[in-house]
């Protein structure tokens, strides 16, 4: 079952027009969340960068953060997940009444949403994974702020593609002064004895993982940093490893056919990963509080 702008559908029936705009023009915001044990971690915190996000663009959701997390939660309900489970949530500018690139082309002010929940467990692996450096570079913020949750990712698409062809899981993408910014789908850091670095916010999308990462290292009695991080930062690393809601944290081994420390995932980045684990699987808004929560209140109307 799909959430599609205001009602449950099922799957073949999930359908968006052609004249979307973010089917013409992959303009729109998504969100990634994950489910564990029944509850949404970080719902809020997703649910508030896409509409920042939206907002930034001039992307009118037809509904308040509250609606969203309802319908967010209705989406998992429906399809009776409770862990292992991925959830992705997109708003675009909605129906154009011609097609081009002018927002003003839009034949209704209000963003299509979509909400789509899946089993689907982390998707990198976590007994190491490889990288290649990608001739790609992330986009900088003066053309296009990759702080923005954007469905426009061809970038990091061909990037991964380049991933795909050499043999490797991702790709290590530079930002355009050479320094790392990020992989094709997730946020990077570098373990250096104490030190736990990750890329600065310039060219990338500082996401929620991450922010969480860097609590947990200094919560752990690491020195969490955000740097200029280089190539050599990454071959010399004692450990590396990537974050985020899709694949969680794990552990990089090998960068461009060089093997990053021992070759094998590092105590940090299992520590801190374990840590990480702990707290997704104990907190988070719980499902079927907030489906009752808002079947009680339509009653109460």
């Amino acid at each position: 079952m799909v959430f599609v702008n205001d009602r449950l559908v099922p799957r073949a029936q999930a359908m968006v027009s052609v004249w979307d705009a973010g089917f013409q023009h992959g303009d729109g915001v998504y969100e990634g969340i994950r489910v564990y044990n029944g509850k949404i971690f970080r719902l809020h915190e997703h649910v508030a960068r896409l509409f920042e996000c939206a907002d930034a663009l001039g992307i009118r959701i037809p509904m308040s953060r509250e609606e969203m997390a309802v319908a967010i939660a209705r989406t998992v309900h429906a399809n009776n997940l409770v862990h292992d489970t991925h959830i992705r949530v997109q708003a675009t500018r909605g129906l154009k009444r011609l097609t081009g690139m002018d927002p003003e082309l839009a034949a209704v002010p209000h963003a299509t949403v979509v909400v789509m929940a899946e089993p689907k467990k982390p998707t990198l692996p976590k007994g190491g994974m490889t990288l290649i450096t990608s001739s790609i570079r992330r986009t900088p913020a003066d053309c296009l702020d990759p702080k923005l949750h954007t469905c426009n990712q061809l970038g990091q698409i061909m990037a991964k593609m380049e991933a795909n062809h050499a043999g490797a899981d991702e790709a290590l993408m530079l930002d355009t002064h050479g320094f790392v910014a990020e992989t094709n789908s997730a946020n990077v850091f570098v373990v250096k004895g104490k030190r736990v670095s990750t890329s600065t916010r310039n060219a990338c999308m500082p996401g929620l993982t991450r922010e969480f990462v860097l609590e947990l290292a200094e919560r752990l009695g690491y020195q969490a940093r955000e740097e200029d991080l280089s190539l050599s930062d990454v071959y010399r690393a004692d450990e590396m490893f990537v974050c985020g809601t899709v694949c969680e944290i794990a552990p990089v081994t090998g960068v461009d056919g060089r093997r990053i420390g021992s070759g094998q995932p590092g105590p940090v980045t299992e520590r801190i990963s374990e840590a990480y684990l702990k707290v997704a699987g104990s907190e988070g808004v719980p499902v079927d509080t907030l489906v009752q929560g808002a079947a009680h209140h339509s009653k109460g109307a």
